[in-house]
């Protein structure tokens, strides 16, 4: 009989704790949600823009969740010695989670100056708190943007020179961007365009090549360093029925 009854008070409090249990509930974890940058580093050159400004877009990503509307964001410049830009060159717009997405923009707007033409300047961004977001990773909440007209010969050449013209000079990339825009041209990017869209485009520089040493025949154009530096700049294409 001890043990009947013994048995019954295990079984009792067993069902009470099982019921107490099944009553509680966990608590929920609660974060805010973060925003990163994705590249430490973002660069852009005024080379074949006239208008004297740009708005530079900034790509971040969030940590957490999307949400049913738009949020926002933004960002300080840290003065420090990575910022070299004076704060007449530059203007934080603000950035944007677009409703439904993982990913953003944070928009500043870069001026050019005749200073540019031989350096380089720029700010480092940092993440800021807002009523969407707070700042993610450390390392992830720091972007350098920077700035300048200087011409980088892009590399490797491969995709240029057989589109626009053989070698690379500063002067034939400038013409080539001047024209056509191409300020990169990528395996990818000649692939979009297909060999026929690649001619296109190519006929375009050709073109101004052509006409350019038709109207200046005292002072065509040539490529100013390289290797062919002071040799004529040949064109891959251009409209052979207008200028042979």
């Amino acid at each position: 009989m001890k043990k009947y009854f013994a048995y019954i008070l295990t079984m009792s409090v067993s069902a009470w704790l099982l019921s107490s249990c099944e009553r509680s509930e966990l608590p929920k974890y609660s974060a805010e949600n973060a925003i990163n940058f994705t590249s430490a580093q973002v660069e852009y050159s005024f080379l074949g823009n006239a208008t004297g400004e740009f708005i530079q877009a900034i790509p971040v990503i969030i940590m957490g969740d999307t949400a049913s509307h738009l949020r926002t964001f933004t960002a300080v410049v840290v003065k420090d010695s990575l910022t070299t830009a004076p704060d007449n060159l530059y203007e934080i717009i603000g950035g944007e989670v677009p409703a439904g997405s993982f990913t953003g923009t944070l928009k500043v707007k870069v001026k050019n100056d005749a200073f540019l033409k031989k350096n380089r300047v720029a700010v480092k961004l940092k993440l800021g708190r807002t009523a969407d977001f707070v700042p993610g990773n450390i390392e992830s909440s720091i972007c350098r943007l920077q700035w300048s007209e200087q011409i980088v010969i892009p590399t490797p050449w491969t995709y240029y020179g057989v589109t626009f013209c053989s070698r690379p000079s500063t002067l034939a990339y400038q013409l080539i961007v001047q024209t056509t825009g191409m300020k990169t041209f990528t395996a990818a990017e000649y692939r979009a365009l297909t060999p026929t869209g690649a001619e296109a485009i190519g006929r375009v520089f050709g073109d101004y090549v052509k006409q350019w040493n038709k109207d200046h025949p005292d002072n065509i154009l040539k490529h100013d360093d390289g290797v062919l530096a002071g040799q004529p700049i040949v064109p891959i294409y251009y409209t052979k029925s207008k200028y042979d």
